[in-house]
């Protein structure tokens, strides 16, 4: 805790991370609001639904309490892991805003309605939150996604945004609030949103990861010393020697197999 606390004074005590903070902020603001609009758009402007081979088949099942309580665990679980780093902060706002703005721009495009769902209907709340016609791509399930390539070099972080992605990817499916083309669009959408972030984000992606060590494979250290076989001597190099030869030196084969050197000006 004091870790952190340190920490807290050390960056906001940084004009630069307090800027980046600020930027991030209004970014993701001025996204939420693109993606309220867009959701309103296409919602009003919504066409007739179509048939999906996956929907077809499946469902719908109520999985209300999962889609929209699930999303609330999830993001506590997420707020959680930016608050106890703060040096996340800065590309994590600002990945989540162009995520939230692209997915803006998609939605904004296509007006297909929903495909039919569970005749009850949830709070009004709720209702204008979760329920409209922002069909592609799926944010339920490029979010976690987007986490699970932040935090990539956690493995056990990793593994749990992985898990959650598919989680949501089914709920959706189960629950129709989705067709089967959102949920798979979204992980190639959701991947190259990640880029352009690392890309866009470089200084704020390089703080993301200052606090923890990449996971990268250790070569393991080889302890074995050269086995001798038993008995036998360690066996050592022999010197090199030169030998001076002359050209017309009779006694130079004499030289060469006693191997002594004979000085040619004696």
């Amino acid at each position: 805790m004091e870790d952190t606390i340190r920490l807290y004074r050390t960056l906001f005590g940084n004009r630069a991370y307090v800027r980046s903070v600020c930027e991030g902020a209004v970014f993701l603001a001025a996204s939420s609001i693109a993606i309220f609009a867009a959701v309103a758009y296409a919602t009003v402007h919504a066409s007739n639904y179509v048939t999906d081979f996956v929907l077809s088949r499946v469902g719908p099942f109520n999985v209300r309490f999962l889609f929209i309580y699930g999303t609330f665990t999830a993001f506590a679980i997420t707020a959680s892991l930016l608050a106890g780093r703060p040096n996340r902060l800065p590309f994590a706002l600002k990945a989540m805003a162009l995520f939230l703005l692209v997915r803006a721009v998609f939605v904004a495009l296509t007006h297909l309605a929903p495909s039919p769902i569970d005749p009850q209907k949830p709070a009004p709340f709720f209702n204008s939150i979760f329920y409209g016609s922002d069909l592609f791509f799926s944010g339920h399930t490029g979010m976690p996604f987007l986490a699970a390539l932040a935090f990539w070099h956690i493995p056990q972080w990793r593994v749990f945004y992985l898990a959650l992605t598919a989680f949501f990817g089914s709920v959706v499916l189960l629950g129709h609030y989705h067709y089967s083309i959102d949920v798979l669009a979204a992980l190639f959408i959701t991947h190259g949103v990640f880029q352009v972030s690392c890309w866009l984000f470089a200084r704020d992606y390089a703080l993301f990861r200052s606090s923890e060590n990449p996971a990268v494979p250790r070569q393991k250290r080889s302890n074995r010393k050269p086995r001798i076989p038993a008995g036998r001597p360690a066996r050592t190099l022999e010197p090199f020697t030169l030998h001076v030869v002359g050209k017309d030196d009779p006694a130079s084969g004499d030289q060469q197999k006693t191997g002594a050197v004979k000085d040619p000006k004696s």
